[in-house]
């Protein structure tokens, strides 16, 4: 699922509050698409989908430094 800050709901109102016009959210979508604001494909895979790079982080990255590990920390996962 796409989530976005600019949608066409969030521009609709937008317009609504500023100029006191209320759009069609067809219109709106049609608006956007003529000004290239349209949704773009990630550049890159997600972590989730590099196993490797998701241990290296649960490993290294992720774990208790400074104070936190003199302090004896230990990071607990929700299930």
């Amino acid at each position: 699922m796409y989530h976005s800050l600019w949608n066409r709901q969030a521009v609709r109102e937008l317009i609504q509050r500023r100029y006191d016009r209320k759009l069609a959210i067809r219109s709106v979508g049609l608006y956007l698409e003529s000004w290239r604001f349209m949704p773009q494909k990630p550049s890159r895979k997600a972590y989730e989908l590099r196993p490797e790079a998701v241990r290296k982080w649960l490993q290294e990255d992720l774990r208790p430094s400074g104070h936190a590990q003199s302090e004896g920390a230990v990071i607990h996962w929700g299930s």
